[in-house]
């Protein structure tokens, strides 16, 4: 699979010692984690003296020192709340300030917040992080005005999350690596502080605005306008338990998460929208990154998406500094600022599909969708200047369908270990399902963004075009799911797969694909058609051991 050269990119002897070092750190904690600090400060000396002439040294240290700080970064962030699970679950009187809200039936509030008040004997816990899943107070309902950036007082169980719950692979798991505390549950909201913060207000009231808009003209009871909404706006309760099912084990659930494909395409638009106002294009970036801003804030700022709005801003940087291949190494800063922020975060799921799946898609993807599109030529007999529109129709279509399954393939091969860890189940047939749903799913995205746009400025029956366009496509895909689920075999699923060894498998694909990558996949076709089948073969055996 001969490319161009592959690009320079000199963050990743920083990020990889990093990651190494941050993985060490969970599986071998060290209590006394800062008497290492004396053996970073020699290595970062040594490192400096042998900058200027010796170069091998050089690397020698600064990875070596790299590691040293990785490891110490997690033990750092791992116990910083350690002190507070010594204590016992016990009944706590607690006042939270909501940070963010989860989806969930009637019945119960979910979400994070923030402790800011308690008895006076749990006074050393105000500040703490924590998730709370509450139910009203008997015989009412919950008050509208619970929402991100109220505040609620509440009684119930509050027991610790501890370091054993971090290394599992469910929900506690994400909570402990998010930086929470404490689970506070089995109790009632006694009463409820309205938004104190004005932004807060402000979001959410333009939240409520574009599910009205993106409601308007078609009828707001239809599946397919609970998805279009699900879609645009992340708002997963939206859909019932059977489009979750449908889309689960078709393996493109992932397109009702605010999260790279959302970012992407609402980017674009943006994009394309000031270059349509006449901004100058060096200053598109900065209009841009503020209209994403607002489209994460608005839909709830979920981890995902602020991850996604960071690799656009890198990749602006890199862009504007004219570095080779701006998104490579636009996705080695951004994971490298997020890890920095916090370490824990290379222990979520999100984290780990989405830097695993756009690691694969760049170092393994393009270049085989570059390598299969130089042997479409179906008029190759033809001179390009005597091609008719069907000749350019044809050829460009065939490039198109070649780019997606290239792109589909090694997204499937990143995240096959991972959704078998999470969620016990592989989409066989996901490959083919993701080269036509993320098209459409575009075009959803794309719609949506253009019936928003125009209901700002009070074209409503453009909107209501829009949403009906919207609605068609939907039920394309519905229809195309229901089609592929009903094949039989067409996902597999498991029972407690092992996860250290499906997480060595990846961490393996993804050497390969960065050496491959750094060869210009100068090897023999028979491996790079062996590479998909085997690992995925191995994953599948592994898990069902």
């Amino acid at each position: 699979m001969k490319t161009k050269p592959p690009a320079r990119v000199p963050l990743l002897w920083i990020l990889l010692p990093l990651i190494i070092g941050i993985v060490f750190g969970r599986l071998f904690p060290f209590a006394h984690f800062y008497l290492l600090i004396g053996p970073i400060l020699i290595l970062g000396i040594l490192a400096w003296k042998a900058s200027a002439r010796q170069p091998k040294q050089w690397a020698y240290f600064v990875v070596s020192s790299l590691l040293i700080v990785g490891y110490c970064y997690t033990n750092f962030a791992d116990n910083k709340n350690k002190p507070r699970n010594n204590f016992p679950e016990r009944e706590a009187n607690l006042s939270i300030e909501i940070t963010r809200l989860f989806e969930g039936d009637e019945s119960k509030r979910k979400g994070i917040g923030k402790i800011i008040a308690t008895e006076t004997h749990l006074e050393d816990i105000q500040e703490a992080k924590v998730f709370f899943s509450l139910y009203p107070p008997p015989d009412s309902e919950f008050s509208d005005s619970i929402v991100a950036g109220s505040s609620i007082q509440a009684i119930g169980r509050l027991r610790p999350i501890s370091l054993k719950d971090a290394s599992s692979n469910g929900f506690l798991s994400y909570l402990a690596n998010s930086g929470v505390a404490f689970q506070f549950d089995r109790g009632i909201v006694l009463s409820t502080q309205a938004q104190t913060n004005h932004w807060n207000s402000r979001f959410s009231s333009i939240l409520s605005w574009a599910n009205d808009s993106l409601s308007y003209g078609v009828d707001s009871d239809s599946p397919y306008t609970h998805a279009y909404t699900a879609m645009l706006l992340g708002i997963k309760s939206e859909l019932d338990d059977d489009q979750k099912t449908l889309f689960l084990q078709n393996g493109a659930l992932h397109i009702f998460a605010i999260s790279g494909l959302h970012i992407g395409v609402i980017a674009a638009c943006g994009h394309a929208l000031f270059l349509l106002l006449r901004i100058p294009k060096a200053w598109i970036p900065i209009p841009n990154i503020l209209l994403i801003g607002l489209f994460v804030l608005s839909t709830g700022g979920a981890p995902s998406a602020w991850r996604a709005l960071l690799m656009i801003a890198c990749l602006y940087l890199c862009s504007a500094t004219k570095r080779q291949s701006a998104s490579l190494n636009a996705l080695v800063l951004s994971a490298l600022i997020c890890l920095l922020i916090n370490p824990l975060q290379l222990f979520l799921a999100g984290f780990q599909m989405s830097y695993a799946t756009v690691s694969a898609i760049l170092l393994y993807g393009v270049p085989l969708a570059e390598q299969l599109n130089a042997h479409w030529n179906p008029f190759e007999s033809l001179p390009r200047k005597a091609w008719a529109l069907t000749h350019k129709s044809i050829h460009n279509a065939g490039r198109f369908l070649i780019g997606s399954f290239a792109i589909s393939l090694s997204a499937f091969l990143a995240s096959s270990a991972l959704s078998i860890i999470y969620f016990n189940t592989l989409p066989l047939i996901g490959i083919l399902a993701n080269i036509i749903l993320l098209p459409l799913a575009s075009l959803v995205i794309i719609s949506g963004f253009i019936s928003l746009a125009f209901a700002s400025i009070g074209l409503t029956p453009i909107v209501s075009l829009f949403n009906h366009a919207a609605q068609v496509v939907l039920w394309i895909m519905h229809a195309l799911l229901s089609k592929l689920g009903a094949i039989k075999g067409s996902h597999l699923t498991f029972s407690e797969p092992p996860a250290l060894i499906l997480y060595l498998f990846l961490s393996i694909l993804l050497v390969g694909m960065l050496l491959g990558y750094n060869r210009n996949w100068d090897l023999p076709k028979p491996y790079l058609w062996a590479l998909p089948v085997v690992y995925s073969g191995l994953c599948i055996t592994v898990a069902f051991l």
